[in-house]
């Protein structure tokens, strides 16, 4: 049974629906995936890199009024996560909304390991979350269209 899941950027880009980044036939499975995984109180959980990397992905869609609906649909979920852990909670090293200096240097530090064509900032800070999560012995699924990172779930 799966206790816990990490959400990458190439689902939220599915769930958001944020256009040139998803594909119509995976929507449907995606949500009812996030809402199966709900319904069984699974804890959903996302990185800091990976909501950067996907406001990034927001901030390149062309038309103006579909970028100001998707950030104010992030902007609504960020606040919600902060004030309820909910529609996900942001997995942070720190209690305040950035990582710390320190913290950026350490993930800096796995990129330059892990570095490769691959492995973004977003994918390793997911790895990371996954293995801590492991470490309490949390059964771990990533939620993801990334074969990589595929390989991290349980």
């Amino acid at each position: 049974m799966i206790d816990a899941a990490i959400i990458d950027t190439s689902w939220l880009l599915e769930l958001y629906r944020v256009p040139g980044h998803y594909k119509e036939c995976r929507t449907t499975s995606v949500k009812a995936t996030t809402g199966e995984l709900v319904e069984a109180e699974c804890e959903l959980f996302v990185t800091l890199p990976v909501l950067f990397e996907f406001a990034n992905h927001i901030a390149h869609v062309g038309d103006g009024n579909s970028r100001h609906d998707l950030a104010k649909m992030l902007l609504n979920d960020i606040r919600s996560a902060v004030d309820n852990d909910f529609p996900w909670t942001i997995a942070t090293v720190s209690s305040g909304i950035l990582l710390r200096p320190r913290d950026v240097v350490t993930l800096a530090e796995r990129f330059l390991t892990l570095s490769g064509p691959s492995y973004s900032l977003a994918d390793i800070s997911v790895i990371d979350l996954a293995e801590a999560l492991r470490r309490h012995s949390k059964q771990v699924r990533i939620l993801e269209f990334d074969k990589q990172l595929k390989a991290y779930s349980d």
